[in-house]
């Protein structure tokens, strides 16, 4: 099976998480940290939930008509396989966007393993073998230098400066500053500089 890569914007959009055990845990504090609303619907709620933020705890068996078009996106992460099955078939019924941590197979989309630096996002999948996808994040963390991240965050914040000054030229731009040269130059000399000779080229 394939995937498209997808990176969603989830901010305060309401999410749903069936199930509140760890697995469901760290779904939770990644929705939360790209700012969605999250409600847990499980008649267990272990103790970690209850010192998160902004999270709707809901402690009882799930029911098939929890399951909303409301909802932009639901993770099933429950330890009864019926459960799991109930409600990512409704899902699909609904055509809500599902993930199924226990059978991966089973829903619309998977998390894959997210790796976040600064604006930086990345996620690798590797066919439901999560320690190869964890493998491939720690080599890609060796690579996101601090250096990288301030170029990173630079050119996010200059990028809209640079193609209102230069129409049309703005890839180019930002690819010739997008080296390993340009990150050397960060850690001997620091991020303000390039960021002062960037803009009196525009």
């Amino acid at each position: 099976m394939r995937y498209m890569p997808v990176f969603m914007n989830l901010e305060a959009k309401p999410v749903l998480i069936v199930g509140a055990g760890q697995v469901a845990l760290r779904r939770a504090r990644q929705l939360i940290d790209v700012g969605a609303r999250v409600t847990v619907i499980a008649p267990s709620i272990i103790a970690e939930f209850r010192e998160l933020a902004g999270v709707e705890l809901v402690e009882r068996p799930v029911q098939i008509e929890d399951v909303s078009t409301d909802y932009r996106l639901v993770i099933v992460a429950t330890d009864n396989e019926d459960v799991n099955h109930m409600i990512s078939d409704e899902c699909a019924q609904r055509d809500i966007l599902c993930n199924r941590c226990d059978s991966f197979a089973e829903g619309s989309f998977i998390c894959g393993n997210t790796l976040r630096r600064g604006p930086v996002t990345c996620a690798t999948m590797a066919g439901g073998v999560p320690e190869i996808a964890k493998y491939l994040n720690q080599k890609i963390d060796a690579l996101m230098t601090p250096a990288l991240i301030e170029l990173a965050s630079l050119l996010v914040e200059l990028r809209p400066l640079i193609k209102a000054a230069r129409p049309g030229q703005v890839r180019d731009v930002i690819a010739n500053l997008v080296n390993d040269e340009t990150i050397a130059r960060i850690e001997r000399e620091g991020i303000d500089k390039l960021r002062e000779e960037i803009m009196a080229c525009l």
